[in-house]
């Protein structure tokens, strides 16, 4: 059976799995107050339903979702109206944090790509089965501001603060494999596999084995160099002698195009988190919220994306 045939697609399969589908194919299914309402709607309905057994999460036609609508932020931020941001964050913070603590099995389907808060809502997920197609990233310090809906504390919390770090820092894209080495995603299948992996999972076939994280291979490095140096330092370009100088420049390079309030909070936020719940965690994040909206780097990073170089100056 179906419900909800426009934003959100719902459908109940025989053996009690739920597929709720984002359903705005032509915006990369990039998350907005309509969407997140109908989200909600949906997801509430498939926990309160004892008929669901798990509900698995995905994005229509070739995207699983491009992050949160940037026209919105942009209005709002012309607007001077920094509290309809928080409400909005707030809002899909603590969706999030149900799918996350869900009693039923949370599963993300990844078919594609996401960005921003597509990759945060396939983190808040208990599993994430991918294809070859699927990617993660996080480019908010390129357009002025920071992942604001638990991005960094999940992927902290799955690998460690220092990688997270990284790929806040550079935004640089975590394709699906390489979630796979770094247990971001449970389970790489083809297309075609999707619906049977997942089957097996909720029906405990194929589970994933808990063990603690250590960074495999060549993760190793980066995760030693951002353990080792600290924000202040890469933004004076003081680096040790016995760190790999070509791997150093190539990260101050990256940073050098990003926001850097953006930048200097993330890096705070992160820290910041270390220890705290999720709960907790998610208030350090939303507590910085106006502080990052109402710079001049925000308007100017999320104005220009995709169509200029941004020109950010620190205010």
């Amino acid at each position: 059976m179906k419900h909800d045939e426009n934003l959100v697609l719902v459908e109940i399969q025989d053996n009690g799995i739920a597929f709720i589908t984002l359903n705005r194919p032509k915006a990369m299914n990039a998350l907005n107050a309509a969407l997140i309402n109908k989200f909600e709607e949906a997801f509430y309905k498939m926990e309160d339903d004892p008929a669901v057994r798990a509900i698995v999460i995905k994005g229509a036609g070739k995207f699983f979702v491009a992050g949160a609508d940037i026209k919105f932020f942009i209005e709002k931020i012309k607007e001077k109206d920094f509290a309809t941001i928080i409400s909005f964050t707030r809002k899909t913070s603590e969706l999030f944090l149900a799918i996350e603590n869900s009693k039923k099995i949370t599963i993300a389907a990844l078919d594609g790509l996401s960005l921003g808060g597509g990759s945060e809502l396939a983190l808040s997920c208990q599993a994430i089965v991918a294809t070859d197609k699927g990617t993660m990233a996080f480019p908010e310090t390129a357009i002025g501001i920071f992942p604001g809906l638990g991005g960094m504390l999940r992927l902290a919390r799955k690998t460690t603060p220092a990688l997270a770090k990284y790929y806040t820092f550079t935004g640089r894209t975590i394709s699906a494999s390489d979630a796979l080495e770094l247990g971001i995603v449970t389970h790489l299948v083809t297309a075609d596999e999707i619906q049977e992996m997942i089957t097996k999972l909720v029906l405990k076939e194929e589970q994933k084995k808990e063990t603690p994280f250590l960074p495999p291979g060549r993760f190793k490095g980066i995760d030693t160099f951002f353990s080792q140096i600290n924000y202040q330092e890469l933004i004076a370009q003081d680096i040790p002698a016995d760190v790999d100088t070509s791997f150093a420049e190539s990260i101050i390079k990256s940073i050098g195009q990003k926001a850097p309030v953006a930048l200097k909070l993330a890096n705070d936020i992160i820290d910041m988190q270390i220890g705290k719940s999720n709960k907790d965690a998610i208030e350090i994040e939303l507590s910085h919220l106006e502080e990052i909206f109402s710079t001049e780097d925000a308007l100017e990073g999320l104005y220009s994306a995709g169509k200029r170089k941004p020109n950010y100056t620190g205010k």
